[in-house]
């Protein structure tokens, strides 16, 4: 006899990434069970930025409102040299909305976000939050997962069983040391010093955009955040240690072109090693890694911990289809498809970045300009931010299977609402028209709890997609599936995708 689950789904790691699964579980009907080993929320910041594809997750799972009282716009970003002359870059008007129907970059501090989070999570019936316990051990089954859970504080242990297990648990993942998953370079590893500041006067003459410094003596990064906050990383260079490094005189050294002590009060300075690492699987049977225990990007972009909330997203509704009997095992093996090389395309785009940086250093030393497909990856520049090119979609090439769905408000009979509350975290099959279909796939897509819906009156990046295909099939996780095409219609979209699902497909009744 199976022994009775604690919960659907473990989590081990309650940061941003792992507390962002906790509420997706509860959204997506799934209880869990969250642990994390510290007693609190790490108080220095890390993360900087959450972007507009973040936030519409953040807004999916009930979260985001919370969240923006926190928040700050980014007014832009550029590459300048020694003397603040701008290389290249781009400004971000205030108020524009992107296609996900968010501003591009919101600047955040990580600390007040995590807060937030979890202050959440206690209003969530069917999530239980374990802090100052940490997994000491694991045993993966066929039916699940066995966890030893310590209480730091008391020093007692004791078993939790799940179904699955989440590992959010970051870079030195006990998660992931236990499923026994490689460790892979990518090949980016510098030392950085990295400054966090209070300003104690409104006036400090600063820049407003964040700025990638490429100073042939030592290229610096700086950041702009919500409200008296700013960042600096300095790059170290050959002998330099931690110790030295991370001396507070040396600090405001190296700070001393911006600003002095009377202006501003230290919040860390700490020596970091930028990482370009990813895990050679994201996947151990019922075990999933995501976040920093998958992959570590380096800052360039602010895209770390946005990789890992993508990861949670696009998890957690492919784990609740095949423990509600939506979807077979198979589908969660989609995850690693999906996330491994978006992780290694993210990461290998934050490289590049860091590269530019040091092209443009050396040639402000005399050497030769940046490659002309170097130069792509600088703010402003023509290379965009990776998006999905394989995974759980049906086959074609449209430029739209992969990618959100645009987001914007859509009439109702009660005013108009943003098209993410109106369709829910559930599959959707969307058209400027009634969307067409036989019975049989009307009854598969109640089964999937699909939203079958008109959209009367779509605008924008909504009315171009709907205006451009006549029916649109949805993920859960709002990427596109299908498109119909004058060769491949809504009856056999659901087809397809019943059998790529592993459950019956459409099937007239008796």
């Amino acid at each position: 006899m199976t022994a009775p689950r604690d919960a659907d789904v473990a989590i081990v790691g309650l940061g941003p990434v792992g507390a962002v699964a906790a509420h997706l579980c509860a959204v997506h009907g799934l209880s869990a069970v969250a642990f994390d080993r510290e007693p609190d929320v790490y108080a220095l910041p890390r993360a900087v930025a959450i972007d507009d594809e973040v936030q519409r997750i953040l807004h999916a799972a009930g979260v985001l409102d919370a969240a923006l009282p926190y928040a700050a716009p980014q007014v832009g970003a550029e590459f300048v040299n020694a003397d603040g002359t701008r290389i290249m870059g781009l400004e971000i008007p205030l108020g524009l909305r992107t296609a996900n129907g968010h501003p591009p970059l919101l600047g955040i501090h990580q600390p007040d976000l995590e807060r937030v989070l979890r202050a959440r999570l206690a209003e969530r019936p069917g999530v239980h939050v374990h802090l100052g316990h940490e997994m000491v051990a694991l045993a993966r089954a066929s039916d699940g997962v066995r966890l030893e859970i310590r209480d730091v504080a008391a020093g007692t242990t004791r078993a939790v069983r799940t179904r699955w297990l989440l590992g959010c648990d970051g870079a030195r993942s006990s998660v992931r040391e236990a499923c026994g998953i490689a460790w892979d370079s990518l090949g980016y590893d510098h030392l950085w010093l990295v400054v966090d500041v209070l300003l104690e006067r409104p006036d400090v003459p600063l820049p407003t955009f964040v700025q990638q410094i490429c100073d042939p003596d030592r290229p610096t990064t700086f950041v702009t955040l919500p409200g008296r906050r700013r960042r600096w990383e300095f790059q170290l260079k050959a002998g330099e240690t931690r110790e030295a490094m991370e001396d507070p005189a040396r600090v405001w050294a190296l700070l001393e072109p911006w600003l002095g002590p009377a202006d501003a009060t230290l919040e860390r300075a700490a020596v970091y090693r930028f990482h370009a690492t990813i895990a050679d699987r994201f996947r151990a049977g019922p075990v999933f890694l995501a976040g920093d225990a998958a992959h570590q990007t380096p800052p360039f972009l602010g895209q770390g911990m946005c990789t890992g909330i993508r990861d949670v997203a696009d998890l957690v509704w492919k784990i609740a289809a095949v423990h509600g009997g939506r979807a077979g095992d198979a589908l969660l093996d989609s995850y690693t498809a999906e996330r491994r090389p978006m992780a290694v395309a993210m990461v290998e785009h934050s490289v590049s970045v860091g590269r530019l940086i040091d092209a443009y250093a050396a040639m402000a030393r005399g050497g030769p300009a940046p490659p002309a497909e170097l130069r792509e990856f600088g703010y402003g520049g023509s290379r965009s931010l990776p998006h999905l090119q394989v995974g759980f979609f049906a086959e074609g090439d449209d430029g739209i299977r992969g990618r959100p769905i645009p987001h914007d408000l859509v009439p109702t009979p009660t005013g108009p609402q943003p098209l993410d509350d109106v369709i829910g975290p559930r599959w959707a099959v969307l058209g400027a028209s009634e969307p067409r279909m036989d019975d049989a796939t009307q009854r598969f897509w109640t089964h999937l709890g699909a939203v079958v819906r008109r959209v009367p009156e779509p605008r924008g990046a909504l009315l171009a997609v709907l205006g451009a295909h006549e029916t649109v099939v949805v993920r859960p996780d709002r990427l596109v599936y299908a498109v119909t095409t004058p060769d491949t219609d809504v009856d056999a979209i659901a087809s397809d995708l019943a059998t790529r699902l592993g459950v019956p497909p459409p099937a007239p009744m008796a």
